[in-house]
């Protein structure tokens, strides 16, 4: 073959190849642009109050568009609705799950889904398994928003679990502290939650109950009382938070109103300081900021458009909420970018140039210079004023898109790309960030789309609203239970149990998924106020009537925990069996936990010589968690219970290798508090004193509230006196 043949082969076959390449790429842009025109679709119905259709929408993205990128915005849009409305756990976590993937390229998006997997298994109550995707977001996304939410859930499930200390560690990173030796101004996004955490020794000596009050008072004229309530048996932490939302000032209302550049003073009156000092106030200053977002959108504002129209109005938006700095609408300037894609000779002619210049080098794995080369060429730019709108924080612009090159117009030609640039100067992290959106220009129309169904069923939107506030009233009365606070818990569960008993009779008329949520509800109320009989029949009505419920392993593992109330152990380990077998069910590792901490509990009340053999089958219970559900959040708390058992054994060197595995691998695991104890009781067995006062005095230290810590003050003092 000629070197003309060959070269002009290869020619060809690197041509068909880059078209091939080029036609994909075009095919997933135009996937991805209608992906996101259906997203907007379900966003409109959303809107109007047509949830279900709305949710039928996004997961037709999934469903038609599987390549595209857009299909994880629509997992998330299904799963927020999910967890946040419908409050559907598991569904929800399934859709966080997909979005969480590696092939979103979109580190937000995966950090947001991550957290909110946690999320779903805290409201679940499985707190094992919220402690690993809440240690996930951490190391995973270590610059992301999220980190900060995290350590909130981890420092929430440790409380509901009794774990103090792990709780106070997890929730001291979380939040505006006061101190007298921190001045660094801190930030709160404008309507977001501003939580606030004391660190004060005095806690301790307060009466149960007791609430620290806290004054918020903002530079534009707003004064809130916080009332902090103090965290653990013996604390010194105490956490508060308000609302926070953009308007004018209305004192005294419960919520924080701010407006941008606003600075939030927080005051504490530290009764008895540390240097003798009384009644010492400590201010802490928090910066009102907004986080910038810019849009191109349809006349109403409402759908955010990759195409302008020429000749027709170019609708910009950019939501900013510390540009909200006055009771009347306010202004911010942006820019407003005309580009259009260079050709093959201008892009090879500033290559030349770069070549020539030294500014442009060939890439190390011989990478096409080429692709240094931005491949747009600005053409013009354009400022505008964008005034504020009803919403504070919203501001807004009509401009007209001209055909031609008309100086000081925004003009522009068909294919060319229009991109509006808003620079945000203040924002959660540090320096400038620019906002921004782009549409591609084109000639003609963009048809409207319509809304052919309106109406709600209002009966049923009421009922799903009493039942959301039933929820709400049930967690509330949970929190105060936390607390202590069983008087205020159990008004707040009887407000809740009269909402969901007056539904009650419409839902059954209803049916279908109310019915079912109504049916889960009241049972959760019921075992919440222990009234154990009411729960048990609630749940099996549930199971009796919707066999195929997502909630049918959350019921069966209440009904084996009533029972084992009862100690009707045996009932209950045939409960907490069949759950463990349901397929893909989150409670199986749990489940199979529960299993072995019954046997643990009839080995304990045995009479005779039953004992050993029921504490063999809960070690093998615990090692089945081990073995068969690693992923379960359980595994460090079932590790920890077989090290115990070799303990009891005298096995002490195997013990001590296990308590080295759970320490070391398992943070937030039960029960390190006995670990840390048995782990100084085997090396004491094993003549290693020094190494094991070491492990009781890390007990004292890291857990002092343990019943079991004023033993291990005993040993270690003891152990001083014998030199170790």
């Amino acid at each position: 073959m000629s070197v003309h043949r060959w070269f002009l082969c290869f020619f060809l076959s690197a041509t068909l190849a880059y078209s091939q390449e080029e036609k994909a790429e075009r095919g997933s842009i135009i996937e991805d642009r209608a992906a996101r025109k259906l997203m907007q679709a379900g966003d409109a119905r959303l809107e109007v109050g047509e949830n279900e259709k709305a949710l039928e929408i996004w997961e037709s993205v999934i469903e038609r568009y599987p390549r595209s990128l857009i299909r994880f915005e629509a997992h998330l849009r299904l799963a927020d609705h999910l967890l946040e409305v419908t409050r559907d756990f598991e569904k929800a976590r399934l859709h966080y799950e997909a979005a969480a993937s590696e092939d979103n390229d979109d580190d937000a998006l995966r950090a947001h889904a991550v957290l909110c997997m946690g999320r779903c298994f805290y409201e679940a109550g499985n707190y094992g398994k919220c402690f690993t995707m809440m240690r996930d977001v951490i190391e995973r996304f270590p610059n992301a928003q999220e980190v900060n939410e995290a350590y909130h859930y981890i420092g929430l499930g440790h409380f509901k679990l009794g774990h103090y200390s792990r709780a106070i560690e997890a929730l001291e990173k979380v939040g505006t502290a006061i101190s007298a030796e921190d001045s660094k101004t801190e930030k709160v996004e404008a309507g977001k939650r501003l939580y606030i955490k004391l660190d004060d020794r005095d806690f301790a000596i307060l009466e149960p109950g007791t609430q620290i009050g806290i004054i918020c008072v903002t530079k534009n004229g707003d004064k809130e009382t916080v009332l902090c309530d103090p965290v653990g048996r013996h604390p010194r932490l105490a956490l508060g938070s308000i609302p926070t939302q953009s308007g004018t000032a209305v004192p005294k209302n419960g919520i924080l109103e701010v407006r941008g550049g606003d600075v939030v003073s927080i005051t504490y009156t530290d009764a008895h300081t540390a240097s003798k000092a009384f009644d010492k106030p400590l201010t802490k200053k928090v910066q009102v900021i907004g986080n910038g977002f810019a849009r191109i959108t349809d006349g109403s504002f409402q759908q955010d458009l990759q195409a302008a129209v020429i000749g027709k109005p170019l609708h910009l938006q950019v939501t900013d909420a510390d540009r909200d700095t006055s009771a009347s609408a306010d202004k911010l300037e942006a820019i407003v970018q005309v580009f259009r894609r260079k050709t093959g000779e201008e892009i090879d002619d500033e290559v030349a140039s770069g070549v020539a210049s030294g500014k442009l080098a060939e890439g190390p794995d011989g990478e096409d210079m080429k692709t240094q080369i931005d491949p747009m060429l600005l053409l013009r730019s354009v400022p505008v004023t964008l005034h504020e709108a009803k919403q504070a924080g919203v501001f807004r612009s009509a401009i007209p898109l001209l055909s031609g090159t008309a100086d000081h117009s925004l003009t522009g030609e068909p294919g060319q790309v229009i991109r509006l640039i808003y620079r945000d100067e203040l924002h959660l992290t540090e320096g400038t960030l620019i906002r921004t959106a782009e549409a591609r220009i084109i000639e003609g129309n963009l048809g409207e789309m319509r809304v052919t169904k309106t109406e709600i069923n209002d009966s049923e939107l009421r009922l799903k609203t009493q039942l959301r506030t039933a929820s709400a009233l049930t967690e509330v009365g949970n929190h105060y239970k936390e607390f202590g606070l069983n008087t205020k818990a159990d008004l707040k569960y009887t407000e809740a149990l009269d909402v969901c008993e007056e539904l009650l009779a419409e839902s059954k008329k209803i049916g279908g998924k109310l019915l079912e949520e109504t049916y889960v509800q009241l049972w959760r109320i019921y075992f919440a106020m222990d009234q154990l009989e009411l729960a048990l029949g609630m749940s099996r009505k549930l199971l009796a009537e919707f066999p195929s419920s997502a909630f049918v392993d959350e019921a069966m593992l209440q009904q084996a925990n009533v029972e084992r109330k009862r100690d009707n152990f045996i009932r209950a380990i045939n409960l907490y069996a069949s759950v463990a077998k349901i397929p893909n069910s989150p409670l199986r590792g749990e489940a199979q936990f529960q299993i072995g901490e019954s046997y643990e509990a009839m080995a304990l009340k045995a009479t005779g010589g039953e004992a050993p053999k029921l504490f063999e089958n809960a070690f093998v219970a615990y090692q089945k968690v081990y073995e068969q559900f690693p992923d379960s959040g359980r595994v460090g708390d079932a590790v920890a219970k077989m090290a115990a058992f070799y303990y009891q054994k005298e096995d002490y060197a195997r013990a001590i290798d296990v308590f080295e595995n759970v320490l070391s691998d398992y943070q937030d695991a039960n029960f390190l508090d006995v670990i840390l104890f048995n782990f100084g009781r085997c090396l004491y067995k094993l003549d290693r004193k020094a190494e094991a006062r070491k492990k009781f005095q890390q007990l004292i230290d890291d857990y002092p509230e343990s019943d079991i810590s004023p033993e291990a003050n005993k040993i270690v003092e003891a152990l001083k006196k014998a030199g170790f």
